[in-house]
């Protein structure tokens, strides 16, 4: 009887080495996998954790922002496209070395029109103070101007010293537009502007039709999409046009006008 449970027993030793050697010698245990790790084996693994907005950080962005509406004009608030993220952008735009903002302001209305927006700029002064200035009311399409896609405002940043607006709408056809507006001889100017629109059943952004200005060199690109979504120009040769339309006399933000792009 002992002899049957030693030859049992050194059965099934022989059968575990027999599978054992038919493993698959390409996957790894889990002690491979750990010495082949990125992070070296002597050095403990971290649980992951979520970067916090030190205390000091976040109050100073609450200071900006009360700043901001002490400027407002009553009646009016900080629009905010996600709750609790007031579109703000700030940068250097009249070249002090201090931050400036710009922001987009909506008027508060009891009906259910759409409100009014504007684009106000303000410049930074000391201990977290501003100035207005300029709020233009011409800039900024309101809500229910962006057909089936919805809200058309796309963003707002400082960009290179100068402010930047994006919008984006429509429906089977979407179009988007950029303006961008720089502070120069005391006042704001319309310096660039990039307009395009394309058809989604054929094509993509990527290959609208688009025009975009350097409105101080009076340098353009032209690019234009045929049937098939290709970008063509109108003689089917290239894929875009390049040229020169000459310098224009700047339009000035309070005289700029959406309608009239």
């Amino acid at each position: 009887m002992k002899k049957l449970i030693i030859t049992s027993v050194s059965v099934v030793a022989l059968l575990s080495f027999i599978v054992g050697c038919k493993e698959d010698p390409h996957i790894p245990t889990i002690e491979q996998e750990t010495e082949s790790s990125s992070i070296p084996s002597n050095k403990p693994i971290l649980p992951e954790t979520t970067p916090s907005i030190s205390p000091d950080t976040d109050k100073e962005a609450l200071e900006v922002e009360e700043a901001i509406k002490s400027i407002i004009p009553e009646g009016w608030n900080i629009l905010e496209l996600i709750q609790g993220e007031p579109v703000i952008a700030e940068g250097d735009l009249n070249k002090d070395s201090i931050q400036d903002i710009a922001t987009v302001i909506e008027k508060n209305v009891v009906d259910q029109t759409a409100s009014p927006r504007s684009l106000l700029i303000a410049f930074g002064g000391k201990n977290n103070t501003y100035s207005v200035s300029i709020i233009a009311d011409n800039v900024i399409l309101n809500a229910d101007e962006g057909g089936v896609w919805g809200d058309p405002f796309d963003s707002l940043i400082i960009d290179r010293g100068s402010v930047l607006v994006s919008d984006y709408g429509g429906s089977n056809w979407r179009w988007y537009n950029k303006y961008r507006f720089r502070y120069q001889a005391k006042d704001w100017f319309l310096i660039g502007a990039t307009m395009g629109s394309y058809f989604t059943g054929t094509t993509t952004i990527d290959k609208s039709d688009e025009d975009d200005i350097n409105l101080l060199t009076g340098e353009f690109i032209q690019r234009r999409t045929d049937e098939k979504g290709n970008t063509t120009t109108k003689k089917g040769n290239t894929t875009t046009k390049k040229g020169n339309r000459g310098k224009k006399a700047l339009i000035r933000l309070k005289e700029f006008n959406l309608e009239n792009m």
